[in-house]
């Protein structure tokens, strides 16, 4: 009857008894994409255009979405223990674990990539899970990101 929800990781993650780092983006593109119908475009093409008019509707779902995204996180029993890592930031990517951003883009100063050795060396006994959530709660907020989105996006007055 609820055997769907092992399709979705809000629902298994908690559940999880291996030490692990999970790495999700507050305003995951992929996540708004799929929701909304409309993107401003992906790190992965290199062209970013704004939301279609009228934004704000779509920048108040991003809203939500990060709400009930970044609360899901911050709540998982494996974290809050310090048995899994957490990784996550407000920029506006998704999967960017093959491409070049996941050595280089910051959250925090900490990359990806060092958070993780962090959990590799903390899963050895040698120190503990990383940490690592962005004090941002802007789309595609703080210098880390590196993809800027064009400067004609957003919604006026918010």
């Amino acid at each position: 009857d609820e055997a769907w929800k092992c399709a979705f990781g809000e629902y298994r993650v908690p559940i999880l008894k291996t030490p692990f780092l999970l790495m999700a983006s507050q305003y995951d593109w992929y996540g708004l994409v799929i929701a909304e119908g409309a993107d401003m475009g992906s790190v992965f093409y290199g062209k970013h255009h704004c939301f279609p008019s009228p934004q704000c509707p779509y920048y108040e779902y991003a809203e939500r979405f990060h709400n009930v995204t970044k609360s899901g996180l911050l709540s998982l029993p494996q974290v809050k223990a310090g048995t899994a890592g957490l990784y996550s930031s407000t920029c506006y990517d998704h999967a960017v674990s093959n491409i070049w951003l996941f050595g280089a883009q910051r959250v925090r100063g900490v990359t990806r990539a060092e958070a993780l050795l962090q959990t590799i060396a903390a899963t050895e006994g040698r120190g503990a899970m990383p940490y690592v959530v962005s004090a941002w709660d802007t789309f595609n907020g703080g210098s880390g990101c590196m993809v800027k989105l064009p400067s004609e996006c957003g919604c006026p007055g918010k």
